[in-house]
C-alpha cells in the first residue's frame, strides 16, 4: 500500500548507485557479458556454475568496495533486496517438490496441446488446481526458480558467455494455512474500526507519480552498474503489466483515501502513472548504452499498443521486446503483442531450463521467450566482438523469420533466427551490417515449423497464467 511515502525496492542505495554511472569501466570480461536482471541466479547449479561472471577486482566476502562500484564483495553480482553479494538464497530449495514439479510438468503438456479432456494429467491439473495451499506454493516456485530459468536459457550452448546476477525481485515465502473457518459459537466480534481520514485524490496522485519517479531512478541507478561492469546484453523477464498496475492503484486508492474509487478516478491516475514511467523511462537505458536490453512483453494477452506494460512500452534505441510463441507455428495465446511496441517473436511455451537444486523444469510466458533472443545475441557478440548495440539490434530485427500469424502483432512480423542471425554477425566482419542482413537473408532457410506440436483444444481450461515477475511489492 502507499503511506506516507513511497518505500521503493532498493530503498536509499540509490543515493550510492546513481554517482556511479559516470565512473570509468573497471572490470572487463573476455567474452559476452550477460547480465540477469531477476529474481536471483543459482550459479551453483552444474550447468551455470562455469558460467558465473567473476569480478576480479572483488573478493569474496569482502566489506570493502575494492572496485568502487558500491557493491562490496560483488564477486558474481548483487542481491538489492538483500543489499548482499550472494546472488541466490537458497533457503526455499525445500519448496521444490515432487507436487510442485508435476504440476508444472503436466502444465507444459497442456500447453503443448498433448492433453485431452480425459487425460489423467489434465484431470489432475484440474483437480490439484483447487488446492489453494499447492498453487501458493506453485506460484512462489515460479519466482523463485525464475531467474535460474531465464539465466539458464540466456547461455545454453554459448561456451563463452559469462553471467553476471543482479537479484531485484524480491522471493519472501508466505505460507498458506489450509485452514475451513468457524463461526463463533456465541458473542459478537468487534472488528477495529479506522477512523483516520483519508488523503485527497490529487494528493494519492501525487504518491503514485512520486512512486513511478522513483522506480525509474532504481533502475538508471542499477543500468549504470551494468554499464560499468560491461555488460553486452540484459535480460529482462520482468515487468508491470497493465491489470498490474490497476490493482495495485485501486489498492492503494482504498487504503489511502478510504473508500472506493470511480472506474474514471482509477482509469486517470493510471494513466499518469504510465505516462510518467514512459517519459522518464529512457533514461534507464541511456544509463547503458552500450548494452541490448531484451524484455519480455507480457502475459496477459494484451496489446501493448493499447495498454502499456513498464517497461516494455519505454522507447529506447537499445532494447528489444519479446512476444512469445507456440515453436514456430503461433503466437502463444498468453503472450502480449503490439505492431510498434513489441518487436520480435521467440519460443515461450514449454521451455525447459535449470532450476535450484540442480533439476530442470519447464516453463511457459514471455520471460522464457526474452532470453532465447539475449542468448542469440551473446552468441553474435562473441562471433563478432565489434557490432555495437545498434548493430546487433539491427541484425536480430533484420533477419526474423517472417509469419503471416505475425503481421500486426509485432514490429517486425516475424520470430528470431539464430543461424541467420549469427550468419549476419559473421558477415558482419568484412561488410556493412546492411548488406549482411541481406545476405544471410539468402543465405539461412527459416527454421521448418515442428510437425509434433499441436494447438490445444480452446475448450480445454486449467486455472493459471504463466508466471512474469513483477516489480510492483507493498509500498509503506
Amino acid at each position: 500500500m502507499l503511506g506516507s511515502r513511497p518505500a521503493h525496492l532498493l530503498g536509499d542505495i540509490v543515493k550510492i548507485l546513481i554517482p556511479l554511472i559516470t565512473l570509468v569501466q573497471l572490470t572487463t570480461a573476455n567474452a559476452s557479458l550477460i547480465g540477469i536482471m531477476d529474481s536471483g541466479t543459482d550459479i551453483s547449479h552444474k550447468d551455470l556454475a562455469a558460467k558465473a561472471w567473476v569480478n576480479k577486482n572483488e573478493k569474496v566476502g569482502s566489506l570493502v568496495d575494492l572496485d568502487n562500484d558500491g557493491l562490496p564483495g560483488d564477486v558474481n553480482g548483487w542481491d538489492f533486496t538483500a543489499r548482499s553479494a550472494t546472488v541466490f538464497n537458497n533457503k526455499y530449495n525445500g519448496l521444490i517438490t515432487d507436487d510442485v514439479k508435476t504440476f508444472f510438468n503436466y502444465y507444459s503438456m497442456f500447453e503443448l496441446g498433448k492433453l485431452t479432456k480425459t487425460s489423467p494429467e489434465l484431470l489432475w491439473l484440474k483437480a490439484h488446481t483447487q488446492d489453494k495451499v499447492l498453487m501458493n506454493k506453485v506460484d512462489f516456485v515460479g519466482s523463485y526458480i525464475h531467474g535460474t530459468h531465464v539465466a539458464g536459457i540466456s547461455a545454453i550452448n554459448n561456451s563463452q558467455a559469462k553471467i553476471i546476477s543482479f537479484k531485484i525481485i524480491p522471493t519472501v515465502y508466505k505460507e498458506l494455512q489450509a485452514v475451513i473457518p468457524t463461526a463463533p459459537k456465541t458473542g459478537v466480534i468487534n472488528t477495529p474500526v479506522d477512523t483516520t481520514p483519508g488523503i485527497s485524490v490529487e494528493e494519492y496522485t501525487s504518491k503514485v507519480l512520486e512512486d513511478a519517479t522513483g522506480r525509474i531512478g532504481q533502475m538508471e541507478a542499477i543500468h549504470g552498474l551494468l554499464d560499468f561492469h560491461g555488460v553486452d546484453v540484459v535480460n529482462q523477464s520482468f515487468g508491470i503489466g497493465f491489470g498490474d498496475a490497476v490493482n495495485f492503484i485501486k489498492a492503494g486508492f482504498i487504503a489511502e483515501v478510504k473508500r472506493m474509487p470511480t472506474d474514471a478516478e482509477i482509469a486517470a491516475v493510471v494513466k499518469q502513472y504510465f505516462a510518467s514511467l514512459l517519459a522518464n523511462g529512457p533514461k534507464m537505458f541511456e544509463a547503458a548504452p552500450s548494452a541490448v536490453f531484451v524484455i519480455a512483453a507480457g502475459n496477459d494477452s494484451l496489446n501493448n499498443d493499447l495498454y502499456p506494460d513498464y517497461p516494455a512500452s519505454i522507447q529506447a534505441d537499445n532494447k528489444i521486446v519479446v512476444a512469445a510463441t507456440l515453436g514456430h507455428k503461433g503466437l502463444a495465446e498468453f503472450s502480449n503483442y503490439g505492431a510498434t511496441r513489441v518487436d520480435v517473436a521467440a519460443p515461450g511455451v514449454a521451455i525447459i531450463s535449470t532450476a535450484p537444486t540442480n533439476t530442470y523444469i519447464a516453463l511457459s510466458g514471455t520471460s522464457q521467450a526474452t532470453p532465447f533472443v539475449t542468448n542469440t545475441i551473446a552468441a553474435m557478440k562473441d562471433l563478432n566482438p565489434s557490432l555495437t548495440a545498434h548493430d546487433l539490434k539491427a541484425i536480430i530485427l533484420g533477419t526474423v523469420d517472417v509469419k503471416p500469424w505475425l503481421k500486426g502483432k509485432v514490429k517486425t512480423s516475424g520470430i528470431v533466427n539464430k543461424a541467420r542471425a549469427l550468419k549476419a554477425a559473421e558477415l558482419a566482419k568484412a561488410q556493412s551490417v546492411d548488406l549482411a542482413i541481406s545476405q544471410a537473408g539468402a543465405m539461412v532457410l527459416d527454421v521448418a515449423v515442428e510437425k509434433s506440436l499441436v494447438t490445444k483444444s480452446k475448450d480445454l481450461k486449467i486455472d493459471f497464467k504463466p508466471f512474469r515477475p513483477s516489480l510492483l511489492v507493498p509500498l509503506n
